[in-house]
């Protein structure tokens, strides 16, 4: 199985131009029902909460921008990767959540982000 660049970092610590530099999220997998008399009543759906990672990156040079588009396009969000987690050093199994959207930063470079998503 394939890994995400490793040697390209995000901007953890501050990302100017990035509004989420960092964001985490885990689905909850709660299922509530409501009955005529008041009562609330959950159960977990299933024993897994799916966690979700967004990094930024910014100032991202061409050659390394074009490396990343292209394991974006060879995995698209329909095939999932090995992913290096910065802050924790865990390696998850991801796919991407959503497509890939970057903008170029003249003359500094690229600027983006990459959802992650725990398979």
């Amino acid at each position: 199985m394939d890994t995400f660049p490793t040697d390209i970092e995000p901007n953890i610590s501050s990302a100017t131009g990035c509004s989420e530099s960092y964001k985490w999220k885990i689905e909850d997998s709660t299922i509530s029902t409501k009955t005529d008399a008041g009562y609330k009543h959950t159960r977990a759906r299933n024993t897994r909460m799916i966690q979700t990672f967004t990094f930024s990156w910014v100032a991202v040079p061409d050659k390394k921008f074009q490396r990343l588009l292209s394991f974006y396009k060879q995995h698209g969000t329909f095939s999932s990767f090995h992913f290096i987690h910065p802050l924790d050093g865990k390696t998850y199994t991801v796919r991407f959540a959503k497509q890939m959207e970057w903008q170029y930063q003249h003359p500094y470079g690229w600027a983006g982000s990459f959802y992650f998503e725990e398979v």
